[in-house]
């Protein structure tokens, strides 16, 4: 069915009024697709989720009414708002139409970044990522779905990986082996959060687990954050995974899936502006044994995702969308050489964090 009136039938389940009189798709997710659609004079976000990776969606929105009613019923005050899909004439915040659909309004005069090119705009950022966790820290572990069970596992992520190298269906893993040693070698060093958590050393608090920058819309006037989005992952967590992915993605000195390695590496002044902005948010509630090993979330996570983009490709790229070939392998290379560069700035990483604490 051509994808326009896949639109125009959605909006009639809607209280939607109008026509659909344009669209564009919005490429810079890796799971779902999604496209900003004009009905008269109106912009929509209609975001059609991915059931690969998602298995049971209707848990995500569950879970996305059950965030909402809790701010609202609460009066919580954050920094920044989050995402809000619009109900359907039968009540529900999602529609299957050919797909697993959703739609909310289109935030104007908003920009998402893929590359900083301003390091003060990340205090606010680490601010509202911080602040997040922060509103939700009094509402029940129990209160949400598990999306994606073991999502930031790292320990099952990097087994998972280990047996696809094992396995490699489509022959491609044989080529890989330098790739595969690194995570060999950083192998224990990344299950150190799993190990605390195990312990009992490190609380579960509920996390938005994907903090990528991108994650943020950002006012194009004041570049101050207005609302947090991709809230699909949204589930118990460590903060160490939000504070980690977001340094993994804002810090980079290249895009996510740069090819020339030699411009990868972690920006100590986008670190710094970052976690300022985090830590004003979060220090208030984060135990001691958090704050001693916040950073370790940076090069654990990036080399987490690293593992999957590349368990991936090995697997025929079933999992995140690709736009050529090899995409995967360039965006877990890209990885690799990031968490090295992250090993070696890690003591001063950590020092700076702990200063910010006091």
């Amino acid at each position: 069915m051509e994808i326009k009136s896949t639109f125009e039938q959605l909006i009639k389940l809607y209280h939607i009024e109008g026509v659909v009189t344009d669209y564009r798709k919005i490429d810079s997710g890796h799971m779902n697709d999604t496209y900003c659609v004009t009905v008269n004079d109106t912009d929509y976000i209609f975001q059609k989720v991915n059931e690969y990776a998602f298995k049971k969606p209707e848990l995500i929105m569950e879970n996305l009414h059950a965030l909402t009613d809790y701010i609202e019923f609460n009066n919580k005050k954050s920094a920044c708002k989050i995402v809000k899909f619009i109900d359907n004439k039968e009540g529900k915040n999602y529609t299957i139409l050919n797909g697993f659909w959703r739609i909310c309004r289109y935030e104007c005069n908003t920009v998402t970044y893929d590359i900083i090119e301003n390091a003060e705009i990340l205090y606010s950022s680490g601010f509202a990522f911080g602040d997040f966790i922060n509103t939700l820290s009094d509402m029940p572990l129990g209160s949400l779905n598990i999306t994606i069970p073991d999502f930031h596992n790292t320990r099952k992520r990097l087994n998972y990986f280990f047996e696809k190298v094992k396995e490699d269906p489509l022959g491609r893993a044989k080529e890989l082996g330098a790739d595969i040693e690194v995570f060999e070698k950083y192998r224990d060093f990344c299950c150190k959060l799993n190990d605390l958590t195990d312990e009992g050393l490190l609380p579960l608090r509920l996390v938005h687990n994907d903090t990528k920058y991108n994650n943020i819309l950002i006012d194009v006037t004041t570049q101050k954050p207005v609302c947090i989005i991709d809230l699909d992952t949204v589930m118990p967590g460590l903060a160490a995974h939000d504070f980690g992915d977001a340094i993994r993605f804002a810090g980079n000195k290249a895009a996510e899936d740069e090819t020339e390695l030699t411009k990868v590496g972690l920006n100590m002044v986008y670190y710094k502006e970052f976690t300022h902005g985090f830590m004003d948010s979060a220090k208030q509630f984060l135990t001691e044994t958090e704050i001693e090993t916040l950073a370790f979330g940076a090069p654990i996570i990036t080399l987490e995702l690293a593992s999957r983009f590349l368990a991936d490709h090995i697997d025929g790229d079933n999992y995140f969308r690709i736009h050529r070939p090899n995409h995967n392998l360039e965006r877990a290379r890209c990885q690799i050489r990031l968490a090295e560069d992250m090993f070696t700035k890690l003591d001063e990483m950590q020092e700076y964090l702990v200063n910010c604490s006091q």
